[in-house]
């Protein structure tokens, strides 16, 4: 089953939302607030077997007067829901085209619509809706299970253990002998506790170790049956996976999440709808990259073998899960303010977000997104950024959401207008030294993209020479010396200004007395050419190191172009 439509109104933060997932893995991000774990929830209390409670707090504004609407058009099918006898006189048709039609064409995907409402009574209504069909049809919670929705959202450890309603309870045998093969299990417990030899229920917890690694869980030995008396004597719960004796229960939350999902999922006979909330809840980076990477797998395997691939929504705080997800699921959660209106947005040219994805995939997760062209523009701002604080309330630019992203040199442009695309605000600091086409600059202008720049043609090189005083050209040259070695500065500059032997001087000289043919306009653009040349700073570690003396020299020259730059930046990181 997937998930082909869903429709929002007046759920908790959510006022309306109208989304077509068109993929069977999304990776939902957004900044915080945005609405990324209300769609789940939205998406769980549609199509859930479980029953739902709603409070006030459920309502947009805690507003009872306008019912909670939730919408979700499924695909994807089964054979029991597209039966006559269950749900098949509600098919509607879904169009390659993302359209829903209620008298579907013969090209058209069956998919059935399911609404929830809630109304100032705070009781829920679950129907399926076909306007074709005069009235529409109550769901109990055995006709939602059909539709196979697992949600991972926290501990729950219910489904560790063989109680009522749990997804080991249904593994252990689909059938009429269930019954009677709990039965044997309890008597078993009663009368020696060991319930090893019962085979439904050990091979049951075979099934789920292997669940269970398949997805990077940490198995210490092997998972069996084993009894785990409570306060209330013997029950249905109290047989529970344990691994070498020790109660699944105990072991670390990332292990206890990946089991449950692992064994939720494969109960799912037929394609399950996933939804996964922060998935990198209590796992390391890798074993987010291992669980990630099983779940897309198994979507790739059972499309290969022409079985239902089910769907995934994973949303995600993770730079770790971002990469591993892949641009091609990106879906960003914008929500406009004050009205609440939620939207997702997928990149519409993911080959110009991948750069970014690649080499600063956190930035994604801010709400404004400051692009610079390149390692040297990156690292100075990010050495910059610490001293903005001082001067704006105590606040770092990461309180107000912003993010400085590396751009990729050619590459900055366009991967600022893909992420104004995306809803996000977003700006330009770049070099001056190559002018930007007017096409590109009449794009930018459009999407509301802000250039920073110098201007005069200069780089950043440049600009940072061009404002220092001569102690800070020296300091400058003393820091160059310190990253690439006394040699290498050394001999750069000798080739660029050739009426000095340089290999007579010293590491620590002074540039002024030693290259007085040159007046100090002519020796810093001298000196600028080289470092850039030679790519002294063109590196984010040593960028950020040189931020302080940069900071020293804009705050020391305000009318320069440097400083005017940085003012900019700095001005439109704190809007």
């Amino acid at each position: 089953m997937q998930i082909r439509h869903l429709k929002v109104s007046n759920f908790r933060g959510i006022a309306t939302l109208d989304w077509i997932p068109d993929s069977p893995f999304c990776c939902l991000i957004g900044a915080g607030d945005s609405g990324k774990s209300t769609l789940l929830d939205a998406a769980e209390a549609a199509l859930s077997s479980r029953w739902f409670s709603f409070t006030e707090s459920d309502f947009l504004g805690c507003d009872t007067s306008h019912s909670i609407v939730i919408e979700a058009t499924v695909g994807e099918l089964s054979k029991a829901l597209k039966s006559d006898e269950r749900l098949g006189l509600y098919i509607r048709g879904w169009t390659t085209s993302g359209d829903l039609r209620d008298e579907p064409e013969e090209d058209d995907e069956s998919v059935l619509t399911v609404r929830l409402t809630v109304d100032a009574t705070m009781e829920p209504a679950w129907e399926l809706v076909c306007d074709r069909i005069e009235g529409s049809r109550v769901l109990s919670n055995r006709d939602r299970a059909l539709f196979g929705l697992v949600r991972l959202a926290g501990d729950d450890a219910r489904h560790l253990a063989w109680g009522q309603g749990s997804v080991l309870s249904r593994l252990t045998g689909d059938n009429k002998e269930a019954a009677s093969r709990l039965a044997e299990a309890y008597r078993a417990a009663r009368a020696s506790a060991n319930l090893g030899d019962i085979e439904s229920l050990a091979d049951t917890a075979e099934m789920a170790e292997q669940f269970a690694k398949g997805l990077g869980a940490y198995v210490e030995g092997a998972y069996e049956p084993g009894l785990e008396l409570g306060r209330s004597g013997l029950s249905s719960g109290s047989i529970a996976l344990h691994d070498s004796g020790v109660p699944l229960r105990l072991a670390g939350l990332g292990t206890r999440r990946l089991t449950t999902l692992a064994i939720q999922k494969s109960a799912i006979a037929e394609g399950a709808i996933v939804l996964i909330d922060e998935i990198e809840h209590g796992l390391e980076p890798h074993r987010i990259i291992g669980a990630i990477a099983q779940l897309k797998a198994d979507q790739v395997k059972s499309l290969e073998a022409r079985k239902p691939a089910g769907q995934i929504l994973m949303t995600t705080h993770s730079d770790v899960a971002l990469g591993e997800a892949g641009t091609d699921s990106l879906r960003v959660v914008q929500v406009s303010r004050p009205e609440r209106r939620t939207a997702v947005t997928r990149p519409s040219a993911p080959e110009t977000i991948r750069p970014l994805m690649r080499f600063t995939p956190r930035a994604l997760f801010a709400r404004r997104i400051l692009v610079t062209e390149g390692n040297t523009e990156l690292g100075l701002l990010l050495g910059l950024r610490e001293n903005w604080p001082a001067r704006r309330g105590n606040r770092p630019i990461e309180q107000l959401g912003a993010a400085i992203a590396d751009g990729n040199g050619e590459q900055a442009c366009s991967m600022a207008l893909a992420l104004a695309g995306l809803g996000y605000a977003t700006a330009v600091y770049r070099d001056s030294d190559t002018a930007l086409a007017p096409a590109v600059l009449t794009d930018l202008a459009a999407a509301g993209v802000p250039i920073f720049e110098y201007g005069g043609g200069l780089n950043t090189e440049q600009a940072i020479f061009s404002a220092s005083t001569d102690p800070m050209v020296q300091e400058l040259l003393t820091y160059a010396r310190e990253v690439r070695g006394d040699d290498a500065v050394n001999n750069n500059l000798s080739i660029k200004i050739s009426d000095v032997d340089i290999a007579t001087i010293r590491g620590d000289f002074d540039v002024w007395e030693f290259f007085s043919a040159m007046d100090g306009v002519q020796l810093r653009e001298a000196i600028a050419e080289v470092a850039a040349r030679k790519k002294w700073f063109k590196d984010q570690r040593i960028a950020r190191g040189l931020a302080p003396l940069v900071w020293r020299i804009a705050t020391g020259n305000d009318a320069s172009p440097l400083a005017t730059a940085l003012a900019q930046v700095e001005a439109w990181m704190y809007a």
